[in-house]
């Protein structure tokens, strides 16, 4: 039996991981560089949630909500706990925090070549909206997704 996966929010000691697994995640370029997380992390209106299993931190979503329309600024899993539901349930939960601060939307970008990242948006119930011309970098552009969020989401 495995063991179970823990949500709980961010505090200031879990940066290092946070940026480990960012840096592992994506490459350089997309990967955040540590004063620029932190910073994230520090903002008004940051929301920050970990997921760990065994005490050992797998999974992070970091969103902003300045309004209207909240902001997912990167959701990560380390490659060896993917296809284990970790991004959903956090996923799930940012999206049902953020709609009891009274955002009524979700909105994103992604990598036009992730196909990964693009099927799990669509899973939940992301649209492409615009396409953002070199948002990664000269000749990598971004969907920029969205989702209409429900005050009815119970966070898990």
């Amino acid at each position: 039996m495995e063991p179970p996966i823990l949500l709980r929010p961010y505090r200031p000691s879990d940066l290092d991981a946070l940026h480990r697994i960012d840096q592992a995640c994506f490459p350089p370029g997309i990967a955040y560089p540590r004063l620029q997380l932190k910073f994230y992390l520090r903002a008004k209106g940051a929301y920050c949630l970990v997921a760990e299993i065994a005490s050992e931190i797998t999974g992070f979503i970091l969103t902003e909500r300045p309004g209207k329309f909240a902001h997912i600024i990167t959701l990560d899993v380390l490659e060896t706990y993917r296809r284990r539901k970790i991004g959903s349930l956090l996923l799930d939960a940012a999206e049902a925090e953020a709609a009891s601060c009274g955002s009524e939307y979700m909105v994103l970008e992604t990598a036009t070549n992730n196909k990964a990242a693009i099927a799990l948006w669509k899973k939940h119930g992301y649209r492409q909206t615009v396409i953002i011309k070199n948002y990664y970098g000269q000749g990598l552009d971004a969907f920029e997704m969205q989702k209409q969020l429900h005050r009815h989401a119970v966070a898990h």
